[in-house]
């Protein structure tokens, strides 16, 4: 009796051996498929938290939901600084930016950094619309701002963040982010700020 047990007990673990070898077989030959054959086909859905919309990436490739997002974060950073947050807003936008004119790019913004520091002034976003170009990878944010020399306020007015992205092996990339101001007129674009902020800084700030 206990070598017919003995004889059960080896041909089940014989059996079970064996299947866990056809298993381990079988997965070993999925993940080299999956890293080479279905490599280039790969997508990734995500859903994080704290952002509403699931999307998608692929290695040169994004939903609109993502450049949305993304537009709606990069706007958000790039519209409201401070004397307080300027450079680090600036830092953390040079950090997507790959273009062939990131050094003019990191000149300007570090310049625009420098500029709030030195009059006080915050400059706050609202915004209240936004368009997706999906085929050209462009977001643009149109939105309220307003801006304070202390507490003093100098102006507030329309303001379109244009922002354009590309996908590059899955990492996002800013080619583009610049400012447009409807309610201006090319001429007096630059004339009406300045007047309006040595008007600001003949006041009194408590």
């Amino acid at each position: 009796m206990q070598y017919n047990k003995w004889i059960r007990d080896w041909k089940t673990a014989l059996a079970e051996n064996f299947f866990l070898r056809s298993l381990c077989l079988l997965l070993g030959i999925g993940l080299i498929l999956n890293a080479t054959v279905f490599r280039s086909k790969e997508r990734i859905i995500i859903s994080p938290p704290q952002i509403t919309k699931e999307f998608w990436l692929e290695a040169n490739k994004a939903s609109p939901e993502y450049l949305e997002q993304m537009g709606a974060f990069f706007a958000t950073l790039g519209g409201n600084l401070s004397p307080a947050s300027a450079e680090f807003n600036v830092s953390t936008l040079l950090g997507y930016i790959n273009s062939p004119s990131h050094a003019e790019m990191k000149r300007d913004l570090s310049a625009q950094a420098q500029y709030i520091k030195k009059h006080n002034i915050t400059q706050a976003y609202f915004p209240s619309a936004m368009n997706v170009d999906r085929e050209n990878g462009v977001v643009s944010v149109t939105g309220e701002v307003v801006r304070n020399i202390g507490t003093v306020r100098i102006d507030k007015e329309e303001m379109v963040i244009r922002m354009k992205f590309t996908m590059d092996n899955y990492k996002l990339w800013l080619q583009e982010f610049y400012t447009e101001y409807p309610g201006r007129s090319k001429e007096d674009k630059d004339k009406g700020h300045n007047k309006a902020t040595e008007k600001a800084k003949t006041k009194d700030i408590p």
